[in-house]
């Protein structure tokens, strides 16, 4: 360019301008403020906007880098002298030094921070301008390698904050979200401290309400609240907790709280996966507790199921304790027929999900509290809980296997609550009672009424102790005596006994007989049922003992303990001498061992005091003397010998005509009997037939159906017995 090109700045003022020495620029720009004061002396703007034009276009965006180091200079000196005119040039003074905030050259980088510093001082609000322009660079330049650099960007921030905090009113906030949105993922640590000193000071300004704009930012804070420097979290912790205390003070519109529901949910389930992000985890809960302690419930009950996911993650006992509480308050209102929150279909279906998904996959403890909520869901929203029990069903089943007694008690209450909802209802059947006794069916009044998954249930749970011998050993009488607790015991039994009446694997039916038999004679839970087959004085208490008595046939020394507590002692005889056709192992054995154990109870008082009344219960001394034959000298054959020494007169009574009658079959004794003690028995049989339900158990039906079913498991022996010989 020519000199005529650069007036009315003159060569050596150009020259020396553009000297490499700092002192001669600084020279050159003192010229200039010189001249352009006395310009504006004379408002000759028109003269002043030219030396704006060289200076921006000619120097400071020329290739030349002491050109541009003098531009800068220059033009800061220049917007100095213009004082409040300087808005008049400031497309001339602003957007030519934000060009060089990235220039290569570190000392352009660093007077460019310093002239616009000087310009901004002039300018003031009007730098409010191009303030995103500039908080674009500052981002930048506050992580500059050269340290001139990084303090020059500082300065100017500085001086940017007060210009904001001081024109806050004219500052377009809504203009710069956008832009703070961008930039806020940056993982520059230096940036990150940069981005958060500028959300805490526009928090701290009330005017400029940035709360509103609290969802557009929230889940770029809760990245750098994952930096690794402990100042950043720091610093990023305390601005959370002011942001939660303005949200507290203020009213705020719904949408945003299911804005920030969603971002909180998601950045404590991402949390959750990385244990380095606690904080990020903890800060999330934290929120989320205090959103529910706000009362936005119709905001927050849509996104339960992204809560419970969040809650299930971590274990979060407040939250979720906080959560339940509110599903059981709105669902309490619905009852009561009040305006309540009602979750929507397609929630339920997500939390179902969620809670399937943590059952599967989850921890212990995580599981546990899954199955707690869906127990909870079941009390609180049944009949929307209804259409997702075949969603659950098999998952439920697999925790019986677990190893935690909590979990599969869970279960069962499930299982329990479900058996008795609003579902379609059925009646228990008692498919195996004779037809030549329908006389014994029970009134469908005293049935306890379940739905359609109380069966489904039972015969599940067969299958699942079929398959799994290891979990009917270990769990089976566990799971049982549950089951009798929660629901009707009566029926529990029952209805397992109708599965299992026809059983085809006779050796899992024999097992599961003894199970049962065991838990029917011991548990303080099934005591009132104990006490029904004990007296059997309905036609109900009847029908309830043949039912149990066909499947019991599988066992046979169960289906003596069964007649031995039902006091039926004719047939319980009978069934002992039966045993004298059988095959006595040493698992035989044992379970008569376990028996006369048994009878030694205080389960069995009643049987021990009816051997008091010898004259009319000879039947029950001969079932016990049968057992004692049985046995071999064990400490089992001592105890019940001992037991049998304490019968009055015993010894003096068994007569020789008694001897002979041994060996004849029941119905011939009384007529081959003495009369004396013909009539006694005759008078025993004569207060049996009071008890008119007893009277109408056909015993010996019952006892051909014990002999078909022995011949079964004779079969099946034999069967496995070719096959290990073929094998």
């Amino acid at each position: 360019m020519s000199e005529r090109d650069y007036l009315p700045l003159t060569s050596t003022l150009v020259k020396t301008l553009t000297d490499k020495l700092y002192e001669k620029r600084k020279t050159a720009a003192l010229e200039i403020e010189k001249m352009v004061r006395e310009l504006m002396v004379i408002q000759n703007y028109e003269q002043i906007e030219r030396i704006c034009r060289i200076l921006s276009e000619h120097f400071v965006l020329s290739q030349n880098g002491n050109f541009r180091r003098g531009g800068l200079i220059g033009i800061a000196a220049l917007a100095i002298a213009t004082g409040k005119e300087a808005q008049r040039f400031r497309q001339y003074l602003v957007p030519p030094v934000l060009q060089c905030f990235l220039d290569n050259d570190p000392k352009v980088r660093y007077y460019a921070c310093e002239s616009l510093y000087n310009i901004a001082k002039v300018l003031r609000t009007v730098t409010l301008a191009y303030f995103n322009e500039i908080f674009d660079c500052l981002s930048k330049l506050v992580a500059d390698m050269e340290p001139t650099v990084k303090s020059g960007a500082e300065l100017l921030d500085r001086l940017l904050k007060d210009i904001v905090t001081e024109t806050c009113t004219q500052f377009e906030l809504v203009a710069f979200i956008p832009l703070l949105r961008d930039r806020i993922y940056v993982r520059n640590a230096f940036t990150r401290q940069f981005l958060i000193s500028w959300i805490s000071l526009l928090t701290s300004v009330p005017e400029l309400d940035m709360i509103q704009y609290l969802p557009e930012i929230l889940d770029g804070l809760f990245h750098i609240l994952g930096d690794p420097n402990p100042e950043i979290r720091k610093a990023c912790e305390i601005l959370f907790s002011e942001f939660l205390l303005i949200l507290k003070a203020s009213t705020i519109q719904p949408s945003m709280f299911e804005d920030m529901t969603r971002i909180l949910i998601q950045n404590c389930q991402s949390a959750a996966v990385a244990p380095k992000d606690a904080l990020i985890q903890y800060t999330s809960l934290h929120w989320l507790r205090e959103f529910l302690n706000m009362n936005y419930h119709e905001v927050l009950l849509p996104h339960s199921a992204g809560l419970l996911a969040a809650v299930l993650s971590c274990t979060a006992k407040e939250i979720n304790h906080i959560l339940r509480q509110l599903i059981k308050s709105e669902s309490s209102k619905n009852e009561q027929g009040e305006y309540c929150l009602n979750l929507p279909e397609p929630t339920i279906s997500k939390m179902v999900e969620v809670l399937k998904t943590q059952i599967q996959l989850g921890a212990s403890q995580s599981r546990i509290i899954a199955l707690q909520w869906i127990h909870h869901l079941f009390e609180c929203l049944h009949d929307k809980m209804n259409p997702h029990i075949d969603i659950l069903f098999p998952v439920l089943f697999r925790v019986l296997s677990d190893s935690t007694d909590e979990a599969v008690l869970l279960v069962l209450q499930i299982f329990a609550i479900i058996s008795i909802s609003n579902a379609p209802v059925v009646v228990t059947t008692l498919d195996t009672i004779t037809s030549s006794a329908p006389e014994l069916l029970p009134n469908t009044n005293s049935i306890q009424k379940y739905n359609d998954y109380f069966t489904k249930f039972i015969i599940v749970l067969m299958d699942l102790f079929r398959t799994d011998r290891a979990l009917l050993e270990t769990r089976g009488s566990f799971i049982i005596r549950q089951l009798c607790m929660l629901l009707c015991a009566e029926d529990i039994y029952r209805t397992l006994s109708e599965t299992l009446s026809n059983e085809p694997d006779v050796q899992f039916a024999s097992t599961m007989v003894k199970i049962l038999s065991s838990i029917l004679l011991t548990s303080t839970e099934l005591h009132e049922l104990r006490v029904k087959l004990k007296n059997l004085q309905t036609n109900d208490s009847a029908t309830l003992f043949v039912c149990l008595y066909k499947t019991w046939c599988h066992n046979p020394v169960a289906t003596v303990a069964l007649c031995l507590l039902s006091q039926n002692y004719d047939h319980a005889c009978t069934l002992v001498q039966l045993f004298s056709n059988m095959e006595v192992t040493v698992d035989f054995l044992i379970e008569i061992d376990k028996l006369v154990q048994l009878i030694e109870s205080p389960i069995f008082t009643y049987l021990r005091l009816a051997l008091l009344d010898v004259e009319n219960h000879q039947t029950l001394i001969r079932a016990l003397c049968g057992l004692l034959m049985l046995l071999p000298q064990t400490d089992a054959f001592h105890t019940l010998r001992r037991r049998l020494e304490c019968v009055p007169t015993f010894i003096d009574r068994l007569t020789t005509s008694q001897r002979k009658m041994n060996s004849l079959p029941l119905n011939s004794m009384i007529d081959s009997l003495p009369s004396s003690e013909s009539t006694t028995l005759n008078a025993l049989a004569l207060t049996k037939t009071n008890s008119s339900s007893r009277n109408q158990i056909n015993f010996q039906e019952l006892n051909d159906y014990y002999v078909s079913v022995q011949s079964k498991h004779v079969e099946s022996k034999r069967q496995r017995y070719l096959y290990r010989t073929e094998s």
